[in-house]
């Protein structure tokens, strides 16, 4: 299952994710229309997303998980933010101080005019930076997340240093598993990302795929969790606390079609392994907390 991928209206920040279970959308249709016509985004492919059911994955994949492990947070940090959908995420469902920051320019510019459509744009810090060198503090913040960058980035264990050096307590990180055979968030195609890079080329090629074949460097779990010096992974099912936990965030949204239940009948055979899980998930998602955490905060 490849991780992730799911504004609200004006005053009503911090609405909680109870709220937009009842029905209360995150952004009205206005607001939807007038992100949809943003220069940059509107070119993306999220721009053809139900925008409500992406900030609703995001509540269910990252904020409840949190708020279950610690409680609501005070400051969050956002690596890789793209278009901003977890820090979104955050100041909508929680109280908690955002910092985003994205090296791209005009996916971060777009992001902060999203943030300001929804309302919310006192609640986000946008900062422009690569997470090589984070244009943040030593333990600064709360709850760092690393959501689907770092198989951009190559296997650079002091790009994690970095994540871990700003956390105070809790980081969150996911991306591809180098072992699992099949990585959609590439070209789908098995055993192409063991390949050297030009045969990916050829084989991407040859099933006209050539086109997502990117050269992702993709990390193993044993290279992810050496890297992560100072921390204890702590969850135990991907970045949930425990399979129930994923059951339970999960069920509400329907695993329709057949590959979907088959993976759903995969991963519940996978959790009898515990947190041994992670060697055979689709994705490494993982939650970890730092050894010595900080009796409270500054």
């Amino acid at each position: 299952m490849e991780q992730i991928i799911d504004a609200i209206q004006p005053g009503a920040a911090g609405q909680s994710a109870a709220a937009r279970r009842a029905g209360t959308p995150w952004c009205t249709d206005d607001q939807m229309a007038q992100i949809r016509r943003l220069e940059h985004f509107g070119y993306s492919g999220y721009s053809r997303l139900d925008l409500n059911g992406l900030l609703d994955e995001y509540v269910r994949d990252f904020v409840e998980p949190l708020l279950r492990l610690s409680g609501p947070p005070t400051t969050v940090a956002d690596i890789g933010a793209g278009y901003g959908w977890l820090a979104l995420a955050f100041a909508l469902a929680t109280e908690a101080h955002v910092t985003a920051v994205e090296y791209n320019g005009p996916r971060l510019a777009a992001a902060r005019r999203i943030a300001a459509i929804l309302g919310v744009e006192d609640r986000i810090t946008w900062l422009e930076g690569s997470i090589a060198s984070l244009p943040l503090p030593d333990r600064s913040m709360d709850a760092v997340y690393c959501v689907e960058v770092i198989e951009h980035t190559g296997v650079r264990p002091e790009y994690i240093a970095e994540l871990c050096r700003i956390s105070r307590d809790v980081l969150v990180i996911t991306t591809p598993n180098k072992l699992f055979p099949v990585i959609n968030h590439d070209t789908a195609l098995p055993f192409c990302h063991w390949l050297p890079l030009r045969a990916r080329n050829l084989y991407a090629a040859a099933f006209r795929r050539r086109a997502r074949q990117d050269n992702n460097q993709f990390w193993s779990p044993y290279r992810l969790l050496d890297s992560v010096a100072g921390f204890d992974r702590v969850s135990r099912f991907m970045q949930f606390g425990s399979y129930g936990d994923y059951r339970e965030l999960r069920a509400r949204k329907a695993d329709t079609g057949l590959g979907k239940r088959c993976l759903g009948m995969y991963l519940a055979l996978a959790s009898g392994l515990g947190r041994h899980s992670l060697y055979v998930l689709p994705n490494l998602a993982s939650t970890f907390r730092r050894r010595e955490r900080p009796s409270m905060r500054p």
